[in-house]
């Protein structure tokens, strides 16, 4: 996942936030892998899935300016069911 493509995704135009972004970027990733695995990489359809769970941690993060998900927050049900469909894939 790129700089620009969750710029668009934002719809942030400007720089300043740029290096506060690439660390979402990051820490989003790192989240999905480090809850399914990577095992789902070798699948196209997955991959497509896990970029909009990426997509929807960043954006809710860069909304919140943290990464901490306080304890009443409701569950979202888009993001467990990808969870759950992408820690699903094994090797064959």
């Amino acid at each position: 996942m790129t700089l620009a493509e969750v710029k668009i995704y934002l719809r942030v135009d400007y720089t300043e936030d740029d290096d506060y972004i690439n660390s979402l970027i990051e820490v989003s990733q790192i989240y999905i892998d480090s809850m399914v695995g990577e095992v789902y990489k070798t699948d196209t359809k997955a991959v497509k899935l896990s970029e909009l769970l990426q997509k929807k941690l960043i954006s809710d993060m860069y909304e919140s300016r943290g990464t901490e998900v306080v304890s009443n927050t409701k569950q979202d049900r888009i993001v467990n069911s990808i969870l759950d469909k992408l820690s699903n894939y094994i090797i064959e």
